[in-house]
């Protein structure tokens, strides 16, 4: 029999979930370890004899020490588990900037009735750094808002994208917004810098629902702060939760909750973790992670 360890507390309901999912696999529980052939993780795995593969509840790996995983280990992450909700997370601070709602509420709440100008996103070019799961969700979203989008990706592109960018630099250059949306790895770490940034087009807003390293915080924040055009819209900062240097004018931030904090999203999630290891076991693993690209992050990690 096929067996599977849950390497993380797990409730009734999340236990409910496994078994119906995992129905005729052998399923065994934190924290009473046992060497089966797939493990699912939130961040720490324990490698058995037979281990043969690992599968993250989380979108991003780049927490998990891949150093450690053999190369005959396949790792895989949840990537698209929290698509939807990070989406709508994305179009949320979008339209809270391009409506200037947060300026509005706080005046309208200190009595003071002043109307000004807002923006449309109809007909504006919004550009994608990265076109997974988020991305293609993003794009499916911005078509009803009738935006035309630009995907720069390694991935295959559908429908919703209008132009294929050669370059981050193009992407930034062509578009009115740019969606941040690309894995953290070792190629993707202080991606967004200055020289790319020397790039953006007057009045571009920039959305970030991947990682804090993928940009580089002081040409950020430097770029921000001579920029007064340009907006940083975020859900994500840098090293959390002790964050520093938020109080920037042309910025709107959110504490990493993109990806949900109830329990309906969650369990998206971990349905789709376990579907991941029938997947597996089947043949047809999906999101299965290059664990080259994240070697020097686990190796920071170990304090190599």
């Amino acid at each position: 029999m096929m067996d599977v360890y849950v390497n993380f507390p797990a409730d009734g309901h999340v236990r409910e979930i496994a078994k119906t999912v995992l129905d005729g696999f052998d399923l065994h529980w934190y924290p009473d370890y046992y060497d089966a052939e797939a493990q699912v993780i939130k961040d720490r795995y324990v490698l058995g004899k037979r281990t043969k593969m690992i599968q993250a509840i989380s979108a991003g790996v780049d927490h998990i020490d891949v150093n450690g995983i053999p190369e005959n280990v396949v790792l895989c992450s949840n990537a698209g588990a929290y698509s939807i909700s990070v989406a709508e997370h994305a179009f949320a601070l979008l339209l809270a900037h391009a409506k200037n709602i947060l300026e509005n509420n706080e005046l309208m709440k200190a009595g003071i009735f002043r109307q000004s100008p807002t923006t449309l996103l109809y007909g504006k070019a919004l550009g994608i750094l990265g076109y997974g799961g988020i991305g293609r969700r993003v794009a499916h979203l911005a078509k009803a808002f009738g935006m035309r989008v630009i995907a720069y990706t390694r991935s295959s592109v559908d429908q919703n994208v209008d132009v294929i960018s050669e370059s981050p630099a193009d992407l930034f250059r062509q578009s009115d917004f740019v969606l941040i949306a690309i894995p953290l790895t070792d190629k993707t770490r202080g991606m967004v810098n200055s020289r790319l940034l020397a790039n953006a087009r007057k009045n571009l807003t920039i959305v970030n629902v991947a990682r804090a390293d993928v940009v580089s915080k002081p040409d950020m924040i430097g770029f921000l702060k001579e920029r007064s055009d340009v907006w940083y819209l975020s859900d994500v900062w840098w090293n959390e939760p002790e964050i520093t240097e938020t109080n920037l004018r042309n910025a709107i931030l959110s504490p990493h909750v993109a990806g949900g904090m109830s329990g309906e999203i969650m369990d998206i999630a971990i349905q789709l973790a376990f579907e991941n290891v029938r997947n597996f076991f089947e043949g047809h693993p999906r999101n299965v992670v290059r664990k080259e690209e994240y070697r020097v992050r686990s190796e920071r990690f170990l304090g190599i």
